[in-house]
């Protein structure tokens, strides 16, 4: 890559920024490729996977302390560990980025390129996805919502969701091409890159690969990589001590103690989550469809192959991403 992740920028001197962001979709696989790209010798991943230093204000993952409002360009160092050496590719995941007035506006202030790369899912999986996340994994969604009341409230612009965007603004969020043209007028065509959650589901090597070439790095390192899984959403056993996970999570920052404590919370209750009934699949696919023109502009601008996808009358899914 020709940006380094050291510079000097006019409103702090001396800096370190991230020269690469996965910044969407949410539910997308996101986490994977993010612990997949940090594993890398060549790569380095913030502190947190997710950062949300250039979350717009107001949304549910604002931290004032660590915002670029609050502390500049120069903030942007403390969410990445000190080292004598910087890697070639210096970054961080926050899939909500994609929708980010301020991360636009941040980005278009770097003195030297970014590259950003999306995985995008199948807006109707995307949206289940997100559904069951935010009911199970946490509870920014009632626990006895059914999909179809979820579906309704969104539709209707009635939101009992404590304020989380994400789930508030689902519809909007799941027209994909909308957002990505501001990301290309800001970073411009050859620094964004656009992949699919159903390749990191089916071929994870080849993405990575792709992903490591286009990044400049050693994509031989993914000949013989595993691959873990991370981030799935979960099924409680147990309702209270779902309750008291929640609020232990939301009272420490994560560390490594919260990620013992994180996995022996799973190992005593959780479990997969149970298939989708055919109600929720009947309506998956119905508003899958709503987004069929959307998913035509997205494939035609962004050269992508969503053949699985509902598309527009007349449209035709584009190449994959080089």
């Amino acid at each position: 890559m020709d940006a380094s992740p050291r510079t000097d920028t006019p409103e702090t001197g001396p800096s370190v920024l991230p020269n690469f962001l996965i910044a969407g979709a949410p539910k997308s696989g996101t986490s994977s490729v993010h612990r997949w790209l940090a594993e890398h010798p060549e790569a380095k991943g913030s502190i947190r996977k997710e950062t949300y230093f250039m979350v717009d204000p107001g949304t549910h993952m604002f931290d004032a302390e660590n915002h670029v409002s609050a502390t500049g360009l120069a903030g942007y160092a403390d969410n990445f560990e000190e080292g004598p050496d910087m890697p070639a590719i210096l970054f961080e995941s926050t899939p909500s980025y994609l929708y980010s007035d301020t991360a636009l506006q941040t980005a278009a202030r770097f003195p030297r390129p970014v590259k950003v790369f999306f995985v995008l899912r199948e807006p109707g999986d995307q949206i289940y996805s997100l559904y069951r996340y935010f009911r199970s994994n946490w509870d920014w969604i009632p626990a006895d919502m059914s999909f179809g009341d979820f579906l309704e409230h969104a539709h209707a612009g009635t939101h009992p969701f404590k304020g989380n965007e994400l789930a508030v603004n689902c519809l909007r969020f799941a027209c994909y091409v909308d957002y990505l043209r501001k990301w290309r007028d800001v970073v411009g065509p050859g620094n964004i890159r656009v992949d699919l959650f159903e390749r990191v589901q089916s071929d994870p090597r080849g993405m990575m690969q792709d992903l490591a070439a286009w990044l400049g790095i050693d994509p031989g390192f993914y000949d013989d990589y595993a691959f873990p899984s991370m981030n799935r959403t979960y099924k409680a056993r147990n309702k209270m001590l779902q309750a008291i996970n929640l609020r232990v999570r939301r009272a420490i920052p994560k560390s490594a103690l919260r990620q013992k404590i994180r996995a022996a919370y799973h190992a005593v209750n959780s479990a997969p989550p149970d298939s989708a009934a055919s109600e929720d699949e009947h309506l998956k696919r119905r508003i899958s469809e709503e987004f069929a023109a959307c998913n035509a502009a997205l494939a035609a601008e962004f050269g992508l192959d969503v053949g699985g996808w509902p598309l527009a009358a007349g449209a035709s899914s584009g190449t994959a991403t080089p």
